[in-house]
C-alpha cells in the first residue's frame, strides 16, 4: 500500500483517489443516518456546506466503488462498511452490485451555455443534460458489469417499456452503443456552438422541450445475454448550486412535476435566505425530501451520534499511514495531569480573593471563602472550577438588586446553586483569566468541526503534524499535551479567519463580520455573573428584521442587499450556522446565527450552542460596514 505523507490532507471525495483507496477510508457511520425514505422513488435534496459530506456519500453508490467494496468484502478493514450497503440493497454478497447508480455533476458545462434564440429559454440545458446522464448511465453501466471500458455495451440490448413511447429528443435506440454514441455526438454538437460564440456557425443548437431523461432512465430495460440487468437505479445530482438560478429552478420543478419512479438524489451547498428550490405547489415530504447534513447529527443525542462518526473517519485516515504507531485518539491526551493543575491553583485562589476583597469585612461570603481556601489544599481540576463558580455566584450575589441581611451565605449553597451550564461558564472563564487549556480532547475536536468532516479532518491534518513533529524530536511523552492541542488547534482558527478575504465573493465584508459578532459575543459571555452561562455564540433575527431583508420593496437599500449577501455567503460556506428560533410568549419567531465552532476557538467563547442575543440588520450592517465596538454597559442582572 502506498501511505499518504499526511492522510488527512486528501479529502475523501477527491477524484484522484482510487475507488480503492475510497472505499478503505468510508466510513460507514453515515449510512447509518441516512434515512430509508432516501432510497424509496422520489426526488431527494441534500444540503450541507463544503465539506459536509455530500458528494462522499454519492460516490460511494457508484457502481466502481459498489464493486471495489464487493471484491474487498473480506478485507477486515471493510468488515463495517459491507454489511451497509448489503443492507441498503447496492451490493448482493454473492452476486456484487446490484444498483445501477449513475453520477452526474453540473460542475462545468451548464452554466457557460450561451445566449440562444430558442423559444423555450433553457432548451440548449435540457438536451445537455438529457445527453449527459444517457451518456453517463452507458459509462455506469460498463463498471457495473466490472469493465474498466465500453467494450461491454455492444453486448447489451434495449427495450423499452410503454411509457417510453413518449420520447421525443431520445431516440429508442436497440443498440447500447449506438446510444452511446448519439450521446456523445450531442453533447459535442453543443460545446461546438458554444465553442463558435462569434457567430461562424451554421448549426443551431440542439433544444429540448422538457427534461427527457428522467423518463428514460426509469423506463429503458437492459439486457445482457437474454438477462436483465441493473433493474434497480439510482441517478444522482452533484453540485447542483453551480447552475444558473434559472436552470437550476427548471431543472428541480421538472424533476418533481414528473414524480420518478425511481429515486433521484440532487446534492448542493446550503442556499438560505429566500432562495427556495421548492416549485410551485410542491409539499415538502409528498414530493421532495430534503436533508440537511448537519442535522442528520443534530437530534437530541447531538454531538453524541457525530462523535463515533468521527472517530472513524479519523482512524481510517491513521491506518493510511506507518509513521505515527497506535490510534489518532491515543495520541491526543484527554485530561490534565496533576502538574500541569498545580500550575493554575494559586492564581486561580489569588482571582477569587480579588473578587471577594470588596466584601471583605463583609461576613456574607466567609464561609464561601473558608471552603475555598480548604479546597486550594487538595488542587484538582474540580475545585479550580469550583473557585470560579465561586466567582461568578458572589457577582450575582452582589448585583441583586433587593436589600439582603449581611448574614454569613452557608458553604452548601455553593452546592445548591451549581448547575451544568454554570460549571461550563466556570471553565471558559477560567480560560479566559488564567489560560487553563480548553480547546483539547477528541470530544471538544469533533464539535469544533461543527458537524463538518472537511474541517474535521483540516484540524486533524494541524494535530498530525504536532505528533509527527514530537516523534521526531524524541520528547518524553509522545502524545500531545492539551495545551499543545489547544495551541495547534487556535492556529487553524486564525487562518479559518485569515483566509476568509481570498475564499469568499464578499470575504472582506464577511470577515468583519464574523470578527464583529465573535466581539460582540465575548462581551456578553465574559460579563462577571455570567448572565447567559455558559456564554452567547450567536445573534438572532428576528421574523421582522428577516422580512425587511427580504422584502422586495428593498427597505433597507443597497446596504441590505449587500447583507444578504454577505450572510448568505457566510451561511453557505459554514462560518455562520443557522437555527431556528420558535416563537414564545415573550419573543416572535426568528433565526439564530451562530458562530462557527472553529471561530469560537478564535474567540475564546465556549463551544455550546444555545446563548445568543438579539440584534437588527441595522446592527448587521454597521458592523459589516465599520465593525463592532464595545460600549461601556452596566453589568447585566
Amino acid at each position: 500500500m502506498a501511505y499518504n505523507v499526511n492522510p488527512f490532507l486528501e479529502r475523501r471525495s477527491e477524484r484522484t483517489t482510487s475507488d480503492e483507496e475510497f472505499a478503505l477510508v468510508f466510513s460507514p457511520k453515515i449510512l447509518e443516518k441516512l434515512p430509508e425514505q432516501a432510497f424509496k422513488s422520489g426526488v431527494h435534496i441534500f444540503r450541507s456546506a463544503p465539506g459536509g459530506g455530500k458528494t462522499t456519500i454519492l460516490r460511494a453508490f457508484t457502481p466502481s466503488v459498489l464493486r471495489s467494496f464487493w471484491r474487498s468484502r473480506g478485507n477486515n478493514e471493510l468488515k463495517e462498511s459491507f454489511p451497509q450497503f448489503v443492507e441498503k440493497g447496492a451490493v448482493n454478497d454473492q452476486d456484487g452490485p446490484q444498483l445501477l447508480g449513475v453520477l452526474l455533476s453540473c460542475a462545468s458545462g451548464y452554466a457557460d451555455l450561451l445566449p440562444t434564440a430558442s423559444p423555450i429559454e433553457e432548451g440548449p440545458f435540457r438536451a445537455l443534460f438529457d445527453c449527459r446522464v444517457v451518456l453517463r448511465t452507458m459509462r455506469s453501466l460498463s463498471a457495473f458489469l466490472g469493465f474498466a471500458s465500453d467494450d461491454a455495451l455492444d453486448a447489451i440490448r434495449l427495450e423499452y417499456a410503454d411509457e417510453a413511447k413518449d420520447l421525443q429528443e431520445i431516440p429508442r435506440l436497440e443498440s447500447a452503443r449506438d446510444l452511446a454514441e448519439w450521446a456523445d455526438a450531442q453533447e459535442k454538437r453543443i460545446y461546438a456552438q458554444m465553442d463558435s460564440f462569434a457567430g461562424r456557425s451554421n448549426q443551431s443548437v440542439p433544444s429540448s422541450r422538457r427534461i427527457e431523461s428522467i423518463l428514460w432512465l426509469q423506463s429503458v430495460r437492459f439486457v445482457r445475454n437474454g438477462h436483465p440487468i441493473a433493474s434497480k437505479r439510482l441517478l444522482m445530482i452533484d453540485d447542483l448550486h453551480r447552475l444558473r438560478r434559472k436552470q437550476r429552478e427548471v431543472l428541480t420543478d421538472e424533476l418533481i412535476v414528473q414524480r420518478p419512479s425511481m429515486p433521484v438524489w440532487l446534492a448542493m451547498r446550503t442556499l438560505v435566505l429566500g432562495d427556495e428550490l421548492l416549485s410551485q405547489g410542491a409539499k415538502q415530504g409528498r414530493d421532495i425530501q430534503e436533508y440537511l447534513l448537519e442535522e442528520l447529527w443534530g437530534s437530541t443525542k447531538g454531538i453524541h451520534q457525530f462523535l463515533p462518526f468521527a472517530l472513524n473517519v479519523l482512524e481510517r485516515r491513521m491506518r493510511q499511514q506507518d509513521a505515527v504507531t497506535g490510534t489518532f485518539a491515543q495520541r491526543i491526551r484527554e485530561q490534565l495531569e496533576q502538574d500541569e493543575i498545580n500550575t493554575f491553583v494559586q492564581p486561580a485562589i489569588e482571582a477569587l480573593r480579588t473578587s471577594l476583597q470588596p466584601h471583605e469585612k463583609n461576613a456574607r461570603y466567609s464561609e464561601w471563602s473558608a471552603r475555598a481556601e480548604r479546597k486550594s489544599e487538595s488542587p484538582s481540576l474540580e475545585a479550580l472550577l469550583e473557585f470560579f463558580v465561586t466567582r461568578i455566584l458572589v457577582a450575582r450575589d452582589v448585583s441583586k438588586k433587593q436589600l439582603s441581611f449581611d448574614l454569613a451565605l452557608p458553604a452548601e449553597v455553593i452546592d445548591d446553586k451549581d448547575s451544568s451550564s454554570l460549571r461550563a461558564a466556570a471553565e471558559v472563564l477560567l480560560h479566559d483569566d488564567l489560560a487553563l487549556p480548553y480547546y483539547y480532547g477528541m470530544e471538544r475536536l469533533c464539535v469544533m468541526a461543527t458537524y463538518n468532516v472537511e474541517e474535521l479532518l483540516s484540524m486533524a491534518a494541524a494535530l498530525y503534524e504536532g505528533i509527527i513533529a514530537k516523534q521526531v524530536l524524541r520528547t518524553r511523552h509522545n502524545d500531545l499535551s492539551p495545551g499543545e492541542q489547544e495551541r495547534i488547534l487556535r492556529e487553524v482558527a486564525l487562518r479559518r479567519l485569515k483566509f476568509v478575504p481570498k475564499h469568499h465573493t464578499e470575504g472582506s465584508r464577511a470577515q468583519k463580520l464574523i470578527t464583529s459578532i465573535g466581539g460582540y459575543c465575548r462581551s456578553r459571555t465574559f460579563l462577571p455573573n455570567a448572565p447567559y452561562a455558559p456564554g452567547v455564540t450567536g445573534v438572532r433575527l428576528s421574523q421582522q428584521e428577516l422580512e425587511k431583508l427580504q422584502s422586495r420593496s428593498r427597505p433597507l437599500g443597497e446596504q441590505g442587499d449587500t447583507l444578504r449577501r454577505v450572510l448568505t455567503e457566510c451561511i453557505a460556506e459554514n462560518l455562520l450556522v443557522l437555527r431556528q428560533s420558535s416563537a414564545s410568549t415573550a419573543r416572535d419567531a426568528g433565526s439564530i446565527l451562530y458562530l462557527n465552532r472553529t471561530l469560537c476557538a478564535h474567540f475564546g467563547l465556549p463551544l455550546q450552542m444555545g446563548g445568543w442575543q438579539d440584534v437588527s440588520c441595522t446592527d448587521l450592517i454597521d458592523w459589516m460596514s465599520r465593525g463592532w465596538k464595545p460600549k461601556r454597559v452596566a453589568m447585566e442582572i
